[in-house]
């Protein structure tokens, strides 16, 4: 399996086995480097010179020629702390101290977004997650699983079949930007009602402490007898993360080019399809774009219309992509774009069916109505009765 090939020198990053990954979090591997290795190496046997290369990814962003591939570090540079005071035992290390002994706001260990405080607080709830459901307890639930559905083939049917973008309907009670959007949260509820809406697939929500959402949803909402195939709205880091979504009935994951370089990209497409899961990659940039188009074997690109550092939303950052040299490669090789953020009307679903998007992510302008359906149907400018 990909977690358990023994690294070797010609590949030093590959996962640990289940008991070493539970075991050690991504922050303290961090810590191992190349020259803590090589020193070790003479006086430890193989194993458990290999436990210590490993990573819970292919490459760290933090180091190599991935450092500019990412505009989202990893982790905090200075480091993590941790305190027992407080409902979160989290926090970064805010402040520095100088040779002279003066205290000093440590700019360079805050962070720089929204989407980079997500990824760094992963890390402890990763490392909390694998102590109480170990990768091994996780590989074993997994064979319980429901069989992975076409979450690609969904959409290019309802393409197909109505003529207009397929949908993508988001199942989600909050954002770190908007606080609670549906304080009426019932997950298998709102699932229920996309689907009777039209919806293709539906994303769910699991990131617990800036979203309030959690893997649990996935599985109330497959058990419910929903049929639509299920997306992972995770911000995924660790391979670990993969298999969880599976365990709990995901079809799909969500791979952001801004966390991930593309070596981690590439990693986690090979484990999620070795799983029968589909895999949408998300770019917000030209930058990324560009990079994201270098890799081999895409179904799904996500062009997020958001600005990472000022949260503006503009169609046009969809429109300028498509109608560059990038886009004709995306029709070139038959790839289906997923038009993501500020889509709330009929024309702002026609202005990106135009510039080629064959498919919609849509959350916030339909979970906060009392009745997603009917939002649904209007949005894409149908009959509501």
């Amino acid at each position: 399996s990909f977690l358990e090939e023994p690294a070797s020198e010609s590949s030093p990053h590959v996962l640990a086995p289940p008991a070493m990954a539970s075991a050690l979090s991504a922050s303290a591997a961090s810590f191992v480097t190349a020259t803590f290795s090589r020193r070790k190496a003479k006086q430890q046997p193989c194993s458990v010179k290999c436990a210590m290369t490993c990573r819970a990814s292919v490459s760290d962003p933090e180091a190599g020629s991935s450092k500019n591939e990412v505009s989202i570090r990893r982790r905090p540079p200075n480091g993590a702390s941790l305190h027992n005071v407080g409902t979160d035992q989290f926090a970064f290390k805010m402040e520095a101290i100088t040779k002279d002994g003066d205290r000093i706001d440590n700019e360079s260990n805050k962070p720089i977004n929204i989407l980079e405080e997500i990824v760094w607080y992963k890390d402890v709830e990763l490392q909390r997650r694998k102590e109480k459901f170990p990768l091994a307890l996780v590989r074993t639930a997994m064979a319980n699983a429901p069989p992975a559905r076409d979450f690609v083939g969904a959409i290019k049917d309802q393409l197909k079949a109505t003529g207009q973008p397929g949908l993508i309907a988001e199942v989600k009670k909050a954002s770190p930007s908007k606080g609670v959007i549906q304080p009426n949260f019932d997950p298998v509820k709102i699932a229920k009602a996309y689907e009777a809406g039209g919806a293709a697939c539906l994303s769910v929500l699991t990131d617990e402490k800036f979203f309030q959402g959690g893997f649990e949803n996935l599985e109330l909402i497959r058990s419910s007898g929903v049929t639509c195939p299920l997306l992972c709205k995770e911000f995924i880091v660790d391979a670990y993360q993969i298999y969880l979504a599976r365990k709990y009935g995901a079809d799909a994951i969500l791979l952001i080019a801004a966390v991930l370089p593309n070596q981690d990209l590439k990693y986690f497409q090979k484990i999620a399809k070795s799983l029968g899961m589909a895999s949408l990659i998300e770019v917000h940039t030209f930058g990324e774009m560009e990079r994201v188009l270098r890799l081999e074997d895409i179904d799904l690109l996500g062009i997020n219309n958001r600005d990472l550092g000022t949260f503006e939303v503009s169609l046009n950052v969809t429109v300028d992509l498509l109608a560059g040299p990038l886009g004709d490669q995306v029709r070139e090789r038959g790839i289906t774009v997923v038009g993501e953020s500020g889509i709330f009307t009929i024309d702002d679903v026609n202005v990106l069916q135009n510039a080629g998007v064959g498919c919609l992510l849509v959350g916030e302008s339909l979970v906060k109505q009392d009745a997603p359906d009917v939002g649904i149907k209007k949005l894409y400018g149908r009959p509501t009765e």
